[in-house]
């Protein structure tokens, strides 16, 4: 038998328990093994016992593989689910909580301490896996050897059946011309009351003839009694050779092969448990540990009033302070139509094209001057462009800009005090163009070209977008582009990388929906949801890809 399912036996890892598997083979009472196989050489069914005796061993390797394999895939799908909960969970806290205080890092390590016991349950796996696949070859190597032994089982007492029938075909004839020959003698001597009713028949036979007709019988007689002599000898000899030999030995074979399997059997059965108790300690280890890693030690780390003291910090320095003093002087909100008296430049909710043509510059002065301010005073703040403003000061900084864009100082410590204000009204200011900065005509287009799978074609795509769009959308798109780089290149600090940053300008530079004549229904929405994730990842592919599709020069 192939032995490579048992060649672990003797290359077990260091610290298992070698003394606790019993010992077989050269040491197993040979006494015993030869009384054995004489009482099995007794029964009339010895060799068809041992053969259904190792088809029950090789079913007992069998129902435990299919076990194990089962067991394999459970523990493998538990694991990679656990893997993947855990680093889902760890990502959404951290886009939601980039700064949790103590509970934030007692939670994100006992997300690790899972992943790690996800991994650890994939290996368990793999190992369980190994010794099903021992188990597999032990029963393919043992029904292989008990084929063969069978076969040769089987072939030898065909050969003593043979004999058997050989020897009572002669028997009958030895018989058969025995029984004529004493008919010719009886007939021979005028015997009529020891004949056959059959031989009176035929007494009408002249002396001479009766002579002749005994001889013949007695000469059939004897080559028929040599015959069988003969045939009995044979006959003798291959059952002697048989029983003393051949079914010894196929005994022998049998029982060896059903000592190999259950011996490999109970030891992949013992490594199973080992590597199982090898699982559960790991597991205990994730709970508990001398390192202070452990889920019940993480627990203890949880400070809730340091917690508390760090979100209001927090907290106070995204909201304003709270105006004591008394109410200011509200200047009255006029008309649209007398704004455009009062302001005949407006910026807000005018296209790209005609702030081009009109004020002259390649970029839009709003755009530039809230890139300039975020670039100096807000990279380093953590969620810059994911951190709302405050309304008041937000439509304050819209009046401002539509009055005169040019001479809006956004310098001013009421403007630098709170960065997330100018970066709210930039956002404002995308929003409400006419035509959002990715055109409605290329819309579909942007769309079709953020769905292809290669990276390199997709890109090639939206470079070739971008290159057909009008003079003042590409101007606008590089210059933003070439922003929000600079932003990301800071995400050390402000933690915007490159996907928070295209999350929130997806559907704020491709426009907030389609045009349609039809009222807004549940099925549009749907659309519009589904069709967000693309939006997305045109932003997230030109960051990506920045200097590839523009070519700017170095800053």
């Amino acid at each position: 038998m192939n032995d490579d399912y048992t060649k672990k036996s003797g290359e077990m890892m260091a610290d298992e328990p070698l003394e606790a598997l019993p010992v077989y083979g050269a040491e197993k009472d040979a006494q015993h093994t030869m009384e054995l196989i004489g009482r099995l050489s007794d029964l009339d069914s010895g060799l068809h016992c041992l053969l259904d005796k190792v088809k029950q061993d090789m079913q007992s390797t069998k129902d435990a593989m299919m076990f194990l394999k089962k067991r394999a895939a459970l523990e493998e799908e538990y694991g990679k689910q656990m893997t993947k909960l855990a680093q889902s969970m760890a990502e959404s806290f951290e886009k939601a909580h980039p700064r949790a205080g103590s509970y934030g890092d007692a939670w994100t390590s006992i997300l690790k301490v899972h992943e790690k016991i996800g991994e650890q349950h994939v290996k368990f796996s793999t190992d369980i896996t190994e010794v099903a696949d021992d188990l597999q070859l032990l029963f393919k190597d043992t029904e292989k050897s008990r084929k063969q032994a069978k076969e040769q089982g089987l072939r030898h007492e065909r050969l003593v059946s043979d004999s058997d029938l050989a020897l009572e075909k002669a028997k009958q004839k030895y018989e058969l011309h025995s029984e004529q020959w004493e008919q010719s003698i009886l007939l021979k001597n005028n015997e009529p009351s020891q004949m056959t009713k059959k031989a009176l028949f035929k007494s009408n036979k002249t002396q001479a003839q009766l002579d002749r007709t005994e001889e013949e019988a007695r000469a059939k007689a004897a080559a028929s009694d040599q015959t069988y002599r003969q045939q009995l000898n044979i006959t003798n000899a291959t059952r002697a050779e048989y029983f003393k030999t051949h079914l010894p030995n196929s005994l022998t074979n049998l029982k060896s092969i059903g000592d190999e399997c259950n011996v490999a059997l109970r030891y992949q059965l013992a490594r199973y448990a080992y590597i199982y108790e090898q699982a559960l300690t790991a597991d205990g280890y994730a709970l508990d540990n001398d390192d202070g890693l452990g889920l019940r030690s993480l627990t203890e780390k949880i400070d809730k009033d340091s917690d508390l003291e760090e979100y209001i910090k927090q907290y106070g320095g995204r909201t304003s302070r709270t105006q004591k003093s008394e109410i200011p002087y509200k200047e009255y909100s006029m008309s649209k139509t007398a704004k455009s008296v009062l302001n005949p430049n407006p910026v807000f909710g005018v296209d790209l094209a005609i702030l081009m043509d009109r004020d002259r510059e390649e970029v839009p002065v709003i755009l530039r001057k809230c890139a300039e301010a975020v670039e100096t005073y807000g990279l380093n703040t953590v969620g810059i462009y994911r951190v709302s403003g405050t309304n008041t000061q937000i439509q304050k900084l819209k009046g401002a800009f539509d009055r005169d864009c040019r001479n809006v100082n956004l310098n001013a410590e009421e403007n630098v005090s709170d960065i997330n204000n100018i970066t709210s009204v930039l956002k404002l200011w995308f929003r409400e163009l006419p035509d959002p900065l990715f055109p409605r005509a290329a819309y579909q287009h942007f769309l079709n070209a953020a769905k292809i799978d290669d990276e390199r074609m997709r890109v090639l795509g939206l470079h070739s977008i971008i290159n057909d769009l009008p003079d003042a959308n590409y101007a606008t798109l590089k210059f933003m582009m070439n922003h929000l780089d600079r932003v990301q290149q800071s995400q050390r600090h402000n933690k915007m990388g490159i996907s928070n940053l295209a999350t929130i300008f997806g559907l704020t530079l491709m426009g907030n929906d389609t045009p349609s004549v039809a009222p807004i229904n549940i099925q549009a929405e749907s659309l519009k949801l589904a069709e967000t994730q693309w939006q997305v990842r045109v932003v997230q592919t030109i960051l990506e890809n920045y200097r590839v599709i523009f070519e700017p020069d170095d800053e």
